[in-house]
């Protein structure tokens, strides 16, 4: 997988959600956003979009303009489902990660 996939992207996201969870911090859009994550603000937006839609995460607000659509990060918040995802994926990952050694040692 690429860094720029949406996978990577919704990882990071989540993962940065979490860490202000778990820190009693406000979402710092300067720390997450297109320009540090390395995408194009459209991708960025969809994917907040997607994550919000799937309920792993609320409180980002979209305002359709003439000139695209404006986005408001800093009261965005992880959710239960969002912490969910994190800790399967997290899971899935080490599994892989423990059968590949395994089966490169057979």
């Amino acid at each position: 997988m690429g860094s720029n996939d949406f996978f990577t992207v919704a990882y990071k996201i989540l993962s940065y959600l979490k860490y202000c969870y778990e820190h009693g911090e406000q979402p710092d859009p300067g720390v997450i956003n297109e320009r540090t994550l390395l995408i194009s603000k459209a991708q960025y937006v969809e994917t907040l979009r997607m994550l919000s839609d799937h309920n792993y995460i609320e409180g980002v607000t979209f305002t359709h303009t003439k000139e695209g659509v404006l986005y408001s990060f800093q009261d965005a918040r992880i959710t239960i489902e969002g912490l969910e995802y994190l800790a399967e994926n997290s899971m899935m990952q080490k599994a892989f990660r423990i059968f590949k050694s395994f089966k490169e040692w057979l």
